[in-house]
């Protein structure tokens, strides 16, 4: 009964396979669990440090500061094996995060003053600004690397096995961050960041051992595949990739046209939010909440319907389902506007994009050579990320008061974007099954530029009638 069900949801599991996607679960459940508890902490200390109004700006600036990051991560992977680059990066974060508990902790610097007393808000404290250009750089960078390892790991048919178990494992991670910020003032905002500073050194020891148990295998440079390995070097090689491959922009669409809806529609939340909770704990409190309700959506749908809905519906159906779910949220927003609606509302599309649209996009590269995989792919989420929360931010930043303009141009402008998602994942749906069918690597030599383009655009009467995967 228990081997029907699992084949059922998962399709042949080996064994060999079941530990792969153990390791690569438990590797995404450190990375995000930090990234989770970071994350609803950021806000809340932003908040109180710096203070709430000036969060749009903090975003769009964010932009310069993953920009900068990007040329020396592109760099970074000229120099450093793959495996290698989780030691680099973690441990420079982990420091990054340990100093700013340490200076969390200070009566002058930090969040509360001797007295006990929250101190002023202010934007010349530096702090507020190193510490969420930290975690969300983080959160783009980190997650970014592991999905480009990832990727690299397996092929299409592991990937449609594998993926749900290992985005309920970076889910697991998720709540127990949330978890902990949700028991802030048991445990302090200052000492939860020391911990996540500590968790954040585990994932390249578990790479470690993922590579005692799985080898890589040196594949000799004139055997078939070995190209499509190898990552071409040059700081600005991922953005020839991408502007040089419609295809490979078409992700990057993809990837930052729900970023802008998603930045806006979390704006309107944690305004309406911290109108209703008057303490930095509260606050805290109330995004660990959400952060709890979202990913444990996310957790459940990952485990018994990530990879049933990609293999039955196909991987075109399964992205239009994202922002077809987008619009009806929306309109819900713009009927409705308050602070629950927006909180379920962020529940709903951000538990659906960890468990089914992030994992269904990270698909696409399986058409790809490593150097869109590791180069274009960092642009495409660390610098396209970024870009499209800046663009959100313009939108909230144009309309933020008063609260009443927010709520109505802020859904209208969503709601548009969404419709314009809906079209572009229908056409890069139609190119990946196509690109699977004759077994072509976007990056290789062919198709030509005009061979995507038309790939992209053109109509086949049997698209709805190959919904699923054909590739492996």
């Amino acid at each position: 009964m228990l081997s029907c069900l699992v084949r059922a949801l998962y399709g042949d599991l080996p064994h060999e396979q079941l530990v792969q996607a153990s390791f690569f679960s438990l590797l995404l459940c450190m990375i995000v669990g930090v990234y989770w508890m970071m994350r609803s902490l950021k806000d809340s200390v932003f908040a109180t440090t710096v203070g709430l109004e000036y969060q749009p700006t903090a975003k769009m600036l964010s932009l310069v500061v993953v920009t900068v990051m990007l040329f020396f991560y592109n760099k970074l992977v000229d120099m450093v094996p793959r495996d290698q680059l989780f030691k680099v990066i973690c441990c420079g974060y982990s420091g990054v995060f340990l100093a700013t508990a340490f200076v969390l902790q200070s009566s002058t610097h930090g969040l509360y003053g001797s007295d006990g007393k929250a101190l002023p808000a202010s934007p010349d404290r530096l702090v507020g600004w190193v510490h969420y250009f930290a975690i969300e750089s983080y959160g783009s960078l980190v997650v970014s690397l592991f999905w480009q390892y990832t990727n690299s790991q397996m092929n299409l048919k592991e990937a449609k096995a594998q993926y749900g178990l290992i985005v309920a494992g970076g889910q697991v991670g998720a709540i127990s961050g949330c978890t902990l910020v949700v028991s802030s003032k048991t445990f302090g905002v200052a000492e939860l960041y020391y911990f996540g500073g500590l968790l954040t050194l585990t994932p390249p020891i578990i790479v470690y051992f993922y590579l005692k148990r799985f080898p890589p295998i040196v594949a000799l440079s004139s055997a078939p595949g070995a190209a499509a390995k190898r990552v071409a070097p040059g700081f600005l090689e991922g953005l020839r990739l991408l502007f040089r491959h419609p295809y490979v922009l078409g992700i990057f669409a993809v990837s930052a046209l729900f970023e802008v809806i998603a930045t806006i529609l979390d704006y309107q939340m944690k305004v309406l939010g911290k109108a209703s909770h008057n303490s930095t704990a509260d606050f805290a409190s109330f995004m660990g909440q959400f952060g709890q309700a979202t990913n444990s959506v996310s957790l459940i749908f990952s485990v018994v319907g990530t990879s049933f809905v990609i293999r039955n519906l196909g991987l075109r159906l399964t992205l239009m389902l994202f922002p077809a779910t987008l619009v009806v949220v929306i309109g819900l927003v713009y009927s409705s506007p308050s602070m629950w609606v927006l909180f379920w509302v962020m529940v709903t599309i951000k538990g659906l994009s960890y468990a089914l649209n992030n994992p269904s996009k990270e698909m696409l590269y399986m058409v790809t050579t490593d150097s869109i995989k590791f180069k274009a792919k960092s642009w495409i989420d660390v610098f396209g990320g970024r870009a499209s929360k800046a663009m959100g931010s313009v939108v909230t930043n144009a309309f933020k008061k008063p609260v009443s303009a927010l709520m109505l141009y802020g859904s209208l402008i969503s709601l548009a974007i969404a419709c314009g998602l809906l079209l572009v994942t229908s056409l890069l749906g139609r190119a990946f099954e196509r690109l699977s069918t004759t077994e072509q690597l976007i990056g290789m030599d062919g198709p030509s530029t005009d061979e995507e383009v038309q790939s992209l655009t053109e109509t086949d009467e049997q698209d709805d009638a190959e919904a699923p995967l054909r590739k492996n």
